[in-house]
């Protein structure tokens, strides 16, 4: 059962972004070959076809801004029925009322608002491409359903772009308005950061979170290799579902950082054997390869953040290649990351684009 969620952040823009959650609530690639990398081996066909659901995106934050301040709980009565995830059983305390108000108030919020009006008019678009690789995803797993999917202004809850329960998929619009946007830059976000916040990436922050929801982990599972396969699986998991996406927007990285990564994936790879990091339980040494970043420790500043999760991606590519009847389910099932790299006999370097 979905939570109610509701996210009211009053001064969201600057340092100062406090976070108010209502505490009755839950919160809950290379160069220009746009994806048609020889590399990408798609799994064995699954075993069961289902239904492809039309998606329909209801836009919350259109209801909300809509509603006349001065008949407030009136008009939250009005939208509670279609957006109750977000309002929750006790909407109507006069506390919770008051943040309502004070989110609704604040100028920063009001201009990120009418900035993604402006950017996304119409969501007829996203709902087609997001509804096709949803079905995708159904289709090795029949037994999950077409998530009820809301957009919403989330006041740059950077953390959480989009947020997945098994039946329900909330997209914070205002982290999806380009990268050159002055409001993120008001906000202090890095550069590095909000060169990720364009439509283009979109689409895999969306099926990243649903991706979040079928990879096994095991706890005992904490080596760097343990996380670049489960990292590797994410991003398969876009090929999959996002086959016409182009790498770079699926990692997040600039052409040239895509480029950059393939160049250099022997020298990336000899730093990890030669380090002995590969299975380590570092957490530092983990997270200079793992976690978002400038660019990554070691190396020059034109290399990209998360190499450990670019090679991983790789090692998931060629194993998925190597074992070709394995299905996307015994993919996300598999936990022995040795297994993986063992039989995709990964060789940095020895692909061509």
């Amino acid at each position: 059962m979905v939570e109610a969620l509701c996210l009211f952040i009053l001064n969201p823009i600057f340092m100062r972004r406090i976070f108010l959650i209502i505490p009755f609530l839950t919160i809950v690639f290379f160069f220009a070959c746009k994806n048609k990398n020889s590399q990408v081996v798609l799994p064995a066909e699954p075993d069961r076809e289902v239904a492809k659901d039309n998606l329909v995106i209801k836009r919350y934050e259109e209801a909300l801004f809509a509603l006349d301040k001065t008949r407030l709980k009136q008009g939250l009565a009005s939208i509670n029925p279609e957006f109750s995830i977000f309002l929750g059983n006790n909407w109507q305390d006069t506390m919770n009322i008051l943040r309502v108000y004070n989110f609704l108030s604040d100028p920063n919020i009001r201009e990120l608002f009418n900035l993604t009006e402006k950017k996304y008019p119409d969501v007829s678009s996203l709902e087609d491409r997001l509804g096709k690789a949803l079905n995708i995803f159904r289709q090795s797993y029949p037994e999950r359903p077409m998530p009820k999917v809301y957009t919403y202004v989330s006041g740059l809850d950077i953390e959480n772009p989009v947020l997945y329960f098994d039946t329900a998929m909330v997209i914070g619009l205002d982290l999806f308005l380009g990268s050159g946007l002055p409001a993120y830059q008001k906000a202090g976000i890095p550069k590095y950061k909000s060169a990720q916040f364009t439509p283009d990436n979109l689409l895999p922050q969306c099926m990243l979170a649903v991706s979040d929801h079928i990879i096994r982990v095991d706890d005992k599972s904490n080596t760097l290799l343990d996380m670049m396969v489960q990292a590797g699986k994410a991003m398969y998991f876009l090929d999959v579902t996002l086959p016409d996406v182009p790498d770079e927007n699926k990692i997040g990285y600039a052409t040239a950082q895509l480029a950059w990564s393939l160049e250099n994936e022997s020298n990336v790879w000899a730093f990890i054997i030669e380090n002995q990091l590969l299975f380590s339980s570092d957490p530092k040494g983990i997270a200079k390869l793992i976690t978002d970043a400038p660019f990554t420790a070691g190396f020059d500043t034109q290399s990209p953040g998360r190499l450990g999760v670019y090679l991983g991606w790789q090692i998931v590519r060629k194993y998925m290649k190597e074992a070709s009847t394995t299905t996307l389910r015994q993919l996300m099932e598999e936990i022995d990351a040795q297994k993986i790299l063992r039989v995709s006999g990964f060789k940095p370097g020895g692909r061509k684009s």
